[in-house]
């Protein structure tokens, strides 16, 4: 058969062709008739043309005969054909579509790296270097993430803006849908203005458009709304909430993100080789802060934040691998109804029809199947991109261009391949069977000759085919499961239960954010202690505490700590409140815990981790050690205290150096500040006395994510989480396909076994034995299918690696699981057919056949 699949498709691809070739024609002859003024042209149209609609007429007929069988094949396709088509929608709007700017394809992000420091982004100062020795782009606009709070819209709320040039929009070719965009004399004009996301005008402002020309407040700045942009605008991502002007300076020392618009016939490599130069030049003119500086250019598209390709294509596999079950098992049903019809076949053969006619009939009995599956499909999936977007729009990590998600044409054409390929693996097995068939035979009476079991290899094909893709699918699945279960088994360091946690946000001016209320760090520390007591006033509570960000929140705060060998490393330092270990239940190893005495007078103190106190103190206890200084006049710190280990960023990070400073010492990076409380019972049921409490010290304070540890711990874990859910889904319904494809052809295959059943019981065959022949020779097909694509899978397992956590591609146990699933629904499968085969006597089964 696998040889005969590219005679079959080629046949397939010109008997479509000529189809369609032959619509056009009676337009000619219409054309014919009105200049020759000719008869009605119903005698003159071609044979082929009628030739074709009598295929088409002959498959509606047939099909309306058989009304459950047409719904449970529309049914099948309807249900494979709307989830690829879904998830190609969102992979076409995510990944493929190009990039809803002018001139994308010049679009660049230029970044810049040097020796001492660990963050990319390109210094102000050499920003303008650069810019000024190149004519390689014809625009360049630097931009910076920042987080305020707005005020005068209900409570306060923390939102991210864009400290940009005016000179973004005209370079992107957008406009905003009310108002205007920012312009470049934005950036040095009297009035401070700022243009909102569709998304801020209509969660905080209710989608006023009076709201233009009004005032908004962020961070104690009046700024004036100039304009709101459309739905699908997100730059450069989707969280952004509005665009404020800024100019940038070479004196402000900052690390900028840089967009640049290539001029034309300029290449992306002679950028990179050309800024390299320039680098070098720099590095000469400034060698300390310059050393190892690296330039570079990339296509906006290629950002390495795009985690969620990998799987968005792996989930788009998985859903195509459930459409050929789907067609499989449809191949199956139509090829067991080939079966039933060879002697009308044979008797259309005999009056003169070739097997290629007989073929094409088949064809268009599977295309009008196909079509109508994916027109059901494409209704499907009409309701489920939209659930789909909603649900990924909810995601901790929001996937970009999610507005531009929609059934448009490219999905349509798609749509239109998909039912083009669904007819050809349909119809693949009834073909094969009407070129490899003994009509003859059949016209002789020979029914249990050269046709069933030639039939029945190609069941057996099928089943295993089914059996390969299932497998593969229960693979993935079994290895995304076993990844879920090791990550919630995994020790995060901390006790997660019964801590609610609110991020109480404390904007402080910057090089480019004018003077707050509290820019020193005596008044920061002061206006925090504050919140603790008014906190610990809730009643109820076990213990209150501040950290300026949490673990597993996503960000980490670092400073830099010379190891043994003199290299500066950054290591993760948190600055907390005494009771951070109590409440966040973290084991003290050694020596103390921070107390109420550690106040900025006294002397400096820090409490390390493990890995830390074996990285710098491998042979000596850590605690009364000094921590080495990079910066010299450093204030000396010594270490009073060894927690244990706890994950910091994210899960799949490995443990890295982690300091704690009480707060009333050191503190910074208070954009992310979060009181975190320990409280019996349901902890959520706390958050309006807290939420009072914080704002009795500062009605205007934005409190941001109130949400318990557990779920922050999930919105951490969400990849690995949607993944094994997706994947879960998907092959349970891969599992209950292949059954029912493995039922019906063994039921089917059976009765064509009848004559055979009935003599083996007449010479004394038991009914177990009779079972176990039936149930073996569906089982077989299905090894081989397992092995076939248990070997596939190990190949991409590789790939999969990239999603999983503390499993290897290679696990055994979802291996030998996803055979052991399979072997069982198969196994049960059979039995049912079989035993309704042996159920009766030999007389009555020899009668029935």
């Amino acid at each position: 058969m696998i040889a005969l699949l590219p005679i079959v498709a080629v046949m397939f691809l010109l008997a479509v062709l000529r189809w369609l070739a032959t619509l056009a024609m009676p337009v000619a002859y219409v054309m014919r008739a009105w200049s020759a003024r000719r008869e009605p042209l119903t005698r003159q149209c071609p044979v082929s043309y009628y030739g074709m609609t009598s295929d088409f007429v002959l498959a509606a007929r047939w099909l309306g005969r058989n009304p459950l069988f047409m719904v449970s094949v529309v049914s099948v396709l309807a249900l494979g054909t709307g989830a690829l088509t879904s998830v190609f929608s969102i992979v076409d709007a995510v990944l493929l579509r190009p990039l809803p700017y002018k001139s994308a394809e010049r679009l660049a992000r230029i970044d810049e790296t040097a020796t001492k420091r660990p963050i990319n982004g390109v210094l102000a100062a050499d920003y303008f270097r650069w810019r000024e020795r190149t004519d390689l782009f014809e625009a360049t606009v630097p931009y910076l993430r920042d987080t305020v709070t707005l005020t005068a819209a209900g409570e306060p709320d923390q939102i991210i803006v864009l400290r940009t040039s005016g000179a973004l929009f005209p370079v992107l070719g957008t406009h905003a849908q009310i108002g205007r965009t920012l312009l470049e004399s934005d950036d040095v004009g009297a009035t401070r203005v700022a243009v909102l996301s569709d998304r801020l005008w209509r969660r905080k402002f209710g989608a006023d458009p009076g709201l233009v020309g009004r005032t908004v407040t962020l961070s104690g700045e009046a700024l004036t709304v100039a304009g709101v942009m459309p739905r699908d605008f997100e730059f450069p991502s989707p969280d952004i909430d509005a665009w404020i002007p800024f100019r940038v300076s070479p004196e402000i020392p900052i690390l900028l993100q840089v967009l640049a618009l290539l001029k034309p016939g300029i290449t992306f490599a002679e950028a990179s080789s050309a800024l390299e130069i320039v680098a070098r030049q720099i590095e000469q003119e400034n060698p300390n802060q310059a050393a190892g500086l690296k330039i570079s250019v990339h296509p906006w598209r290629d950002r390495s934040d795009r985690s969620h390709e990998l799987t968005l294509l792996f989930v788009l596999a998985a859903v195509g691998l459930v459409l050929l079950i789907a067609c499989v098992g449809v191949a199956s049903l139509l090829l067991s109804r080939a079966v039933q019809r060879q002697p009308e076949i044979a008797i259309r053969v005999s009056l003169g029809a070739g097997s290629w006619q007989v073929a094409r009939q088949l064809i268009a009995e599977g295309f009008v199947l196909a079509l109508l599956g994916t027109a059901a499909g494409l209704t499907l999936a009409h309701f489920a991109v939209q659930v789909l977007s909603d649900h990924l729009t909810a995601l901790p990590d929001q996937l970009p261009h999610l507005q531009r998600v929609s059934l448009n044409g490219r999905v349509l054409l798609f749509n239109g391949v998909i039912c083009l390929l669904t007819t050809l693996l349909c119809c693949l097995a009834p073909i094969v069977m009407v070129f490899r068939s003994d009509l003859q035979g059949v016209l002789r009476g020979v029914r249990a000759g050269n046709g069933p079991k030639a039939s029945t290899r190609l069941f057996s094909v099928l089943i295993g085919s089914e059996a390969a893709f299932a497998s593969a699918l229960l693979v993935g699945s079994g290895l995304m499961i076993h990844s879920l279960v090791r990550l919630q088994q995994d020790d995060f360091g901390f006790r997660p239960d019964h801590v609610l946690t609110l991020r109480v946000p404390l904007g402080v001016r910057t090089p480019i954010r004018p003077a707050g209320q509290y820019d020193s760090r005596p008044l920061q520390i002061a206006y925090y202690d504050e919140i603790l007591r008014q906190v610990e006033t809730v009643p109820g509570l076990q213990a209150a505490a501040v950290v300026n960000n949490l673990p597993l929140s996503g960000v980490s705060s670092s400073t830099v700590f010379p190891d043994p060998d003199g290299r500066s490393i950054p290591m993760s330092t948190r600055t907390i409140t005494p009771r951070y270990f109590e409440v966040m239940g973290i084991p003290l190893l050694a020596g103390r815990y921070f107390s109420d005495a550690d106040q900025a007078t006294s002397p400096g103190v820090a409490i390390v981790n493990e890995h830390i106190a074996r990285q710098l103190f491998p042979h000596i206890s850590a605690i009364g050690q000094r921590l080495p200084s990079a910066e010299e006049g450093a204030p000396v710190v010594t270490i009073v205290g060894v927690v244990r280990d706890t994950s910091q960023v994210s899960y799949d990070q490995p443990i890295q150096g982690e300091i704690y400073r009480p707060m009333r010492q050191f503190i910074f990076a208070t954009f992310m500040s979060t009181v975190v409380v320990r409280a019996p019972g349901d902890p959520l049921s706390f958050v309006g006395a807290i939420r009072n409490a914080v704002w009795s010290v500062d009605p205007g304070q934005p409190i941001v994510k109130a949400q318990t540890m557990n779920d922050t711990i999930a919105e951490s874990t969400w990849r690995p989480r949607f993944s094994a859910w997706i994947f879960s889904v998907l092959a349970t319904l891969a599992v209950l396909l292949t059954a029912a494809g493995v039922y019906g052809v063994v039921a089917y295959t059976s009765s064509l076994r009848t004559h055979e059943m009935g003599i083996r019981i007449a010479l004394g065959a038991s009914p177990t034995s009779l079972i176990a022949a039936v149930v073996r020779s569906a089982l077989l097909p299905i090894c081989v299918g397992l092995a076939v694509g248990l070997l596939s899978a190990l190949g991409l397992s590789r790939l999969l690696e990239s999603l999983l956590y503390e499993v290897r591609g290679t696990d055994v146990l979802s291996y030998l699981s996803a055979a052991a699933i399979l072997l069982i629904i198969g196994a049960v499968a059979s039995v049912g057919p079989a035993w309704r085969l042996v159920a009766d006597t030999p007389a009555e089964t020899l009668l029935r056949q």
